[in-house]
């Protein structure tokens, strides 16, 4: 099969960009064949929206993350993204909560829903300053965002105070990885890293005890991908698709307003109810889970999933 990918940029490091790489990848090991625009393809896969017409005949596939919710952005910045969504053949939602969001207001679509994934390899934990946290601290936590209010970088940074004043008989460190933090807190046991290396990462959550991912409305972040495949458990929010890929894998913070798909501002995200006792007691137990049940990312199985849902099949 050859595949056309537009809209994406396979030397950047962000998500939609991180996992399209891997997908190339597996998909040429798979002996498909991926191309120009200008090439006879098969199949054109539209990151988010086609950023020019397929070609006659071929089959258009749009790998759709959400759309655009606030009242102001809604008609402007959806335009291509819901033109691409009518015209095309099948769509892949990463979560089942984008499947339903677009449902909700560009009605059904032949599709599938297919979560990211990741090459489930154990990475050896050889940067020196890591082993030095592992010994100087009981428990490694870890935040990863590019970071923007709707991430809950404040709500992840009080998750970690309240847990640390519970359990003050350990010694416990946050890393905040990602740039632009939008919220600090001078301490001690907070370490704000900024953008680090694919492979930095990778060791940071092997080494770290849990991560810290409340973001709201999230839809299938590649953090939370990359965390679960180092054998991190993670702590999520219910709202968005974050959870979907969670799973067994760590604890669903309960949002106090459930979301009902209609337009708002979700840069404003509510309050989250972090005042339980229970959230630190389950904290502290996944804290010591070393192993996850993770095959469901593993890249080799969504790039099959993948190839069903561009070849019709």
């Amino acid at each position: 099969m050859k595949i056309h990918i537009s809209n994406v940029d396979l030397s950047s490091r962000t998500g939609p960009n991180s996992f399209a790489r891997r997908l190339v990848e597996r998909l040429i090991e798979k002996n498909h064949e991926i191309c120009d625009s200008k090439d006879a393809y098969d199949v054109y896969l539209a990151f988010i929206n086609a950023i020019d017409n397929p070609r006659d005949n071929s089959r258009l596939v749009q790998r759709l993350d959400g759309i655009w919710m606030k009242p102001e952005d809604y008609i402007e910045k959806n335009k291509f993204i819901k033109l691409t969504y009518e015209r095309a053949d099948h769509i892949i939602w990463q979560s089942e909560f984008d499947r339903d969001m677009s449902v909700f207001h560009w009605g059904q679509k032949p599709g599938t829903v297919i979560n990211n994934g990741i090459d489930l390899r154990n990475v050896d934990v050889t940067n020196g300053d890591l082993i030095d946290l592992r010994h100087r601290f009981d428990r490694i936590f870890v935040c990863a965002a590019n970071w923007r209010r709707h991430k809950r970088l404040k709500e992840n940074i009080e998750l970690f105070l309240e847990f640390q004043n519970k359990f003050s008989n350990l010694k416990c460190t946050l890393l905040v990885l990602g740039s632009n933090p939008d919220h600090r807190v001078k301490s001690n046991n907070i370490f704000y890293t900024g953008s680090l290396p694919h492979e930095v990462c990778l060791q940071i959550y092997a080494t770290a005890n849990a991560m810290f991912h409340l973001a709201y409305l999230d839809h299938c972040p590649n953090t939370v991908v990359e965390a679960i495949s180092q054998n991190c458990p993670v702590v999520c929010a219910s709202s968005g698709g974050t959870h979907e890929i969670v799973r067994n894998n760590g604890i669903v913070i309960d949002e106090l307003k459930k979301f009902n798909f209609e337009l708002h501002d979700y840069t404003n995200p509510p309050m989250i109810d972090l005042t339980k006792d229970s959230i630190y007691e389950k904290i502290e137990s996944i804290s010591h889970r070393r192993k996850l049940e993770r095959d469901y990312l593993d890249i080799g199985n969504v790039t099959d999933r993948y190839i069903d849902a561009l070849t019709g099949n």
